[in-house]
Order: structure tokens, then C-alpha cells, then sequence
């Protein structure tokens, strides 16, 4: 075999190899730099609440009638999610003692403002609340697109 002939061919090889070795280190840098649901700045998911050491995060939510809240302790103390104010439970929902790790739902089903504290952490401020509204107003506008003087439907879905 020639030589001149095989050099081309290990010289498109060598640059292949090192395209896909670039291709892969641009790769792994993006992959850094996004957004990971296990980052731990981001914002937990919609309708979940997380129980940190002492705190619950986000303390306050607005959600739609009819939705479900899921609260996760990803701390490593044991907390409860207690519904009722100033450590008066009101006997809506209690999650009893949870472990790291341990999850809790519950369902609300009528409008209204829902309070909630952990009791081993009431003193430390650890409290929170629901706001469920109707179903077609969870971000404070109506199905008319927020429209409410039915003049004219061009505002956007904002009330001016």
C-alpha cells in the first residue's frame, strides 16, 4: 500500500477524533452551566413546598382549587406540616412526625387561606400558607382574559 494513500485517512481520522472530543467538552460545559432540577438554588416545583432546618420553602403559594400540595422535609431533622396559627392546630391536616426524606400531601378543595406551622419549629417562625383560589383565577385573572368592563377584549389579560 502507499503511504500517500494512507495518510489522508489518518489525518480525516485524527481530525474527526478531535471534533468529537471538543463536541464532547462543549457538551459537558452546557450541561454544567444549566439549570438541574437538583439544584439547590432553584425554586422547588410548582405545588411542592420544601422543609428545610427551619423553614419552609416557599412559606407562602397560591394555587388552584381542586389542587393537590406535596411538602418534602429535605432537611435532616424531623418537622410536621400542622395546619392552624400561633401552634393551634386546626384539625384540617397534620402530617405527623416526618423523616428526612418524607413526603406529605393533601388536597384542598375549597377556596380560602390556609395557615400551617411545624411544631417542633414554631418557635423558630417555621409557619406557612395556602392561598387557594378559583380554578380559572390562580393568577388573578378570569377566563375573559381579565376584562371585566366587557368593553373591549384587546387589553392583553390586564385590567387597566
Amino acid at each position: 500500500m502507499n503511504r500517500k494513500s494512507v495518510a489522508p485517512y489518518h489525518s480525516h481520522t485524527r481530525i474527526h477524533q478531535k471534533l468529537l472530543t471538543i463536541a464532547g467538552m462543549v457538551a459537558i460545559v452546557l450541561s454544567a452551566c444549566s439549570d438541574s432540577p437538583t439544584d439547590s438554588n432553584d425554586p422547588p416545583d410548582e405545588n411542592v413546598v420544601e422543609m428545610g432546618p427551619q423553614s419552609f420553602n416557599p412559606s407562602t403559594i397560591i394555587v388552584a382549587e381542586g389542587a393537590t400540595v406535596t411538602w418534602i422535609n429535605t432537611s435532616g431533622e424531623v418537622h410536621t406540616v400542622t395546619s392552624g396559627t400561633q401552634g393551634n392546630h386546626d384539625g384540617r391536616f397534620d402530617s405527623g412526625n416526618m423523616a428526612p426524606g418524607d413526603e406529605f400531601t393533601y388536597t384542598f378543595e375549597s377556596t380560602g387561606t390556609y395557615s400551617y406551622f411545624c411544631i417542633p419549629h414554631l418557635g423558630a417562625g417555621m409557619t406557612g400558607t395556602i392561598s387557594v383560589v378559583a380554578d380559572n383565577d390562580e393568577n388573578g385573572q378570569d377566563d375573559d382574559n381579565g376584562d371585566d368592563d366587557n368593553d373591549n377584549d384587546n387589553d392583553n389579560g390586564y385590567d387597566y
